[in-house]
């Protein structure tokens, strides 16, 4: 039994006619029928629902996804308009839309796990499109097997989980089809001024979606837009209002980016099939491990991968037929006269190849997220097949069963890798998960100052440092770093670190003040974070202090320092306190190794650099600065040893001098060559 079939005999009418023929109004058989589609779309859509939105925060949380989300956090609650995206994949800056975009969840919660979920819901929304197409079109039973293939697909599930401006694409891209599809079949003014400004808008949201300009401009000359231009040069101008923030701050403040631009587009020029391939592997389902298990992924089943290349040979037979045999009997050939499925049809090859096209000619890497556009093409596909054996097949119902197996084994593949990757390391695959970050992050109670100590301190360019900068949105934090810097407010505080082993925390342990530590898991395989919560009070112990500090130009009076072994490194600490707050600028420290009687113009035997987090520095706090030399290469060491210390600027290289004298180095010593712990 079909669900909502048209008649086979269908095609041949005018378009008018297919949506009114008697056979498209429901008899009491055909109700029944209806409800029972409703079932199974409801069906889908849940299955659809538990793939993008369960295992909550089992999902990529890292430089990326963060720095996407603080420009959005900063246009959504920090009221800064976003004229400039996240940096891209070849080197340059994308375009502001996609924050745009996201700054909607972000106005709800500053938690990024909403944003991620939002991204399900968006991409729940694609499932719901792509059956309503499929099913105007070819009937409910090639809207309902595209629906199924869709909401499994893995590449739609895993591209739907996390925030990701390429995770955008496949919205746009239906959007762009459906757009395109009105204007073809009822030339709607509307539906042309919206597909023409998406058309110059999806590449602001990803530069892959620049691919779709193409088939817009076949579209134009095709079904005759040009006799309605005004909608065209609204939409044209609609996207070029989005674009100019970007322009003007281009323009305005970052000319640099023109160079970027410039940089990354004038590389050597290669001609390939690589999108092609990405392509077909994308529409298979094949080789996704990357994106979730890495290295712990099974390979690819032959068979699996055979059948869904049967499905989706059948749909592009399909349309291939649909556009190859248009004409009517009745009338000469006119596109306005073509049934709408052989537009459709049209309009899903132009959609399918545009990438593939567009990027044959590259001078970047061509990533595999760049076909993510086509994804509803691909489903649209499998409808057409489905609508197509419909009429020439009796055993046509084989087809939606492939799907329902392809489906199945797809969510049981799925739904095995999220609970695998979110409880072991998936080495090549997912990194720590926003769920593990996320629970660290907000085990800090709101309103308590937290600091944060990690291998950088720039979110800019530091991922650790962007994801906490996100987490903590609105909370007093510092983020420092913590290889070279530990910092002891004077005031009550949780001091937090990435793991245990990082410096700053080895020097918290040595200092005494590293007791009643909390850990906080990661996945098995994983070092876990470590917190304590700091009383403001407690003195760091085993300093050797001196009589009188000694006060630097930058705010900073040096006050002790201690010198020992940690495992294979030598390391000198330096104890400090900030009275008063430098100057903006870029602050390191200096560690010049002497040894005994080198005259002191002498080279150093060792130096030693490390960058000092100045800009994270407050009134009051004590610095621990940490610098290490490697035992083996002091081992032939006789005597005492001294250390210069000393702060300096970049990038001119600036020495701070001291307050009472003008010199600016400090030494300390004599020390002997401790013995390696």
């Amino acid at each position: 039994m079909q669900l909502n079939a048209d008649s086979p005999e269908s095609s041949a009418l005018p378009v008018r006619a297919i949506r009114e023929s008697p056979l498209q109004t429901p008899s009491l058989q055909n109700q029944g029928i209806r409800r029972l589609e409703w079932v199974a779309l409801v069906g889908i859509l849940l299955l659809a629902a538990a793939l993008r939105l369960g295992w909550p925060g089992v999902n990529s949380f890292a430089f990326d996804e963060a720095n996407l989300s603080l420009i959005a956090l900063e246009m959504a609650r920090g009221g800064t308009f976003a004229s400039v995206g996240m940096p891209s994949s070849v080197g340059v800056p994308n375009l502001p839309a996609a924050a745009w975009v996201f700054s909607l969840p972000y106005v709800v919660s500053p938690d990024p796990l909403i944003a991620t979920q939002f991204v399900g819901l968006l991409s729940i929304g694609v499932v719901a499109g792509t059956w309503w197409l499929a099913r105007r079109i070819w009937g409910g039973w090639a809207g309902l097997t595209a629906a199924l293939f869709l909401a499994a697909s893995p590449y739609a599930v895993l591209y739907s989980r996390s925030i990701w401006s390429q995770n955008l694409l496949p919205l746009c891209g239906l959007l762009w089809a459906w757009t395109a599809f009105l204007g073809a079949t009822r030339h709607n003014r509307l539906a042309i001024a919206a597909h023409v400004f998406l058309a110059g808008f999806i590449f602001q949201v990803h530069f892959a979606g620049a691919a779709l300009v193409l088939p817009t401009l076949y579209f134009f000359v095709r079904f005759r837009w040009w006799r309605h231009l005004l909608p065209v040069l609204i939409g044209g101008g609609l996207a070029l209002l989005a674009l100019l923030p970007f322009a003007l701050e281009v323009a305005c403040r970052r000319p640099d980016v023109v160079e970027q631009y410039q940089a990354a587009l004038g590389g050597d020029t290669r001609y390939d099939l690589q999108a092609l391939g990405h392509l077909l592997q994308v529409a298979l389902g094949a080789d996704w491990g990357f994106l979730l298990l890495g290295n712990l992924q099974p390979p690819d089943s032959p068979l699996l991968t055979a059948l869904a290349g049967v499905v989706l040979l059948t749909g592009l037979i399909a349309i291939i037929v649909r556009i190859i045999r248009p004409r009517r009997r009745t009338g000469p050939y006119r596109h306005a006269h073509r049934p709408e499925h052989a537009i459709l049809a049209e309009i899903l090859i132009a959609w399918l190849i545009a990438a593939p096209l567009f990027f044959a000619r590259h001078s970047t890497p061509v990533q595999i997220h760049y076909q993510l556009a086509a994804l509803p093409a691909l489903a649209l596909l499998v409808g057409a097949g489905v609508r197509f054996l419909q009429s020439r097949a009796r055993l046509w119902r084989i087809l939606p069963l492939l799907v329902a197996i392809l489906a199945g084994v797809w969510t049981v593949q799925l739904a095995q890798g999220l609970d695998q990757a979110g409880r072991v390391v998936t080495p090549n695959g997912l990194g720590t998960p926003l769920s593990y970050t996320r629970s660290a992050a907000y085990s800090v109670p709101p309103g308590q100052p937290a600091l944060f100590f990690t291998h950088g301190d720039d979110p800019n360019v530091d991922g650790e440092a962007a994801v906490f900068e996100t987490l903590w949105w609105g909370r007093p934090h510092r983020i420092v770093r913590g290889g070279s810097l530990l910092i002891l407010p004077d005031h009550p505080a949780y001091l937090m670190a990435t793991l245990y082993p990082i410096q700053a925390w080895e020097e918290l342990d040595a200092a005494g003040l590293a007791e009643n530590t909390r850990t906080l898991p990661r996945r098995d395989g994983e070092e876990p974070f470590v917190a304590i919560l700091y009383d403001g009070a407690a003195a760091p112990q085993g300093f050797t202090l001196l009589d009188e500090p000694v006060a630097l130009a930058d705010g900073t009076q040096l006050e002790g320092w201690r010198v020992r072994t940690v495992g294979p490194r030598l390391r000198i600490s330096t104890l400090w306190r900030v009275v008063d707050l430098p100057e903006a600028g870029t602050y390191q420290q200096f560690h010049h190794l002497r040894t005994s009687g080198a005259p002191d113009d002498a080279e150093p035997f060792k130096i030693t650099d490390v960058p000092l987090s100045a800009h994270r520095w407050q009134v009051d706090d004590q610095l621990i600065v940490m610098a290490d030399f490697f035992m083996d290469e002091l081992a032939a060491i006789e005597g005492p040893l001294w250390v210069d210390v000393g702060h300096y600027t970049l990038p001119d290289g600036a020495r701070i001098p001291q307050v009472n004298n003008g010199t600016d180095a400090l030494r300390l010593g004599p020390f002997e060559l401790p013995t390696t712990e």
